[in-house]
């Protein structure tokens, strides 16, 4: 038997903390969406935990298998689903918050878009988003092909799979008419081939105006 005190041995990526304690300061709705919530060691755990409605989507069947199976053995109440970020099956205006960690960087530019897109229209005004994009910069030629700017193609797991990398006016543009809260760069070091290599991060969390008018809205 698990014990709860187990739970707390648990490590999550350091923007969940951030993102959590951010979303208790600003005192937002304690309604969250994880955008690619698949895996043994969910994030959405860590806001269960602390008393939040918590809710996730990801393409994954097996990935979505292994957050359920997490939250069993825990007895967290976390409503899982498969979706598509570019789709999102949830109201306008529906979250007090919305996070995705590494789950767009695999779409092309074009539909990295689409996706922050509906992210904005289910959060709502004043509500916080957390999102990571990588930054076009010092990008390896071991990540592929480029065929177009920021976008690279290579094969992983016998599926051809692109990263998408952006600059930071592209970034800007993306999520225009938000406003900025945090932001960090983080390098790291990945291994690709065997061979080590540093690129960066850049993660970003805005909170959405609470003035602006929002995308157009299109569920509900």
């Amino acid at each position: 038997m698990v014990s709860e005190n187990d739970f707390g041995l648990a490590i999550f990526r350091p923007s969940i903390y951030k993102f959590l304690r951010m979303a208790r300061w600003k005192d937002v709705e304690k309604k969250v969406l994880d955008c690619g919530a698949g895996g043994n060691n969910p994030p959405l755990a860590l806001f269960s935990k602390h008393g939040y409605e918590a809710y996730g989507i990801d393409i994954s069947d097996n990935a979505l298998d292994e957050a359920r199976n997490y939250a069993k053995r825990y007895d967290l109440e976390i409503k899982l689903s498969k979706a598509d970020m570019r789709d999102l099956p949830f109201d306008d205006e529906f979250f007090g918050c919305v996070y995705s960690y590494n789950a767009s960087i695999h779409l092309t530019k074009a539909d990295t878009k689409k996706a922050v897109d509906e992210m904005l229209r289910v959060l709502k005004k004043g509500g916080l988003l957390c999102i990571n994009f990588l930054w076009y910069k010092n990008v390896h030629p071991s990540l592929g092909e480029e065929r177009v700017p920021g976008e690279f193609w290579n094969m992983e797991g016998g599926e051809e799979t692109v990263h998408s990398f952006f600059t930071e006016e592209e970034v800007e543009e993306i999520l225009k008419g938000t406003e900025l809260v945090y932001r960090d760069k983080i390098q790291f070091e990945m291994c690709i081939d065997e061979k080590r290599l540093e690129n960066h991060h850049l993660i970003i969390q805005y909170r959405r105006n609470e003035n602006e008018q929002g995308k157009t809205l299109r569920k509900g």
